[in-house]
């Protein structure tokens, strides 16, 4: 498992996937499926710093995944169809 990731690397993943941004002082994403809010999960700070395990895994919760899950969401070998259907 990654030790961290980058802020960046995070956003650009959740957005490769389909999350939406919204544009307040926290970076929320939100994930949308047919108009349905399905999972969200946010980064609250300013700089690009690292997201070490504790944060990771707390975002993967959020989204109802395993770390593991959660970083292959990012990198991108999981589907969005394997978060959807966690949901459904």
């Amino acid at each position: 498992m990654a030790a961290a990731l980058s802020q960046e690397e995070i956003e650009a993943g959740l957005m490769r996937k389909g999350f939406s941004r919204s544009h307040t002082d926290h970076r929320y994403f939100i994930l949308y499926v047919n108009g349905k809010k399905e999972g969200a999960t946010f980064l609250s700070h300013d700089k690009n710093q690292d997201i070490g395990a504790p944060l990771l895994r707390a975002m993967a919760k959020e989204l109802g995944l395993a770390t593991r899950e959660f970083v292959d969401l990012v990198k991108c070998p999981l589907v969005i169809d394997a978060v959807v259907g966690g949901f459904l």
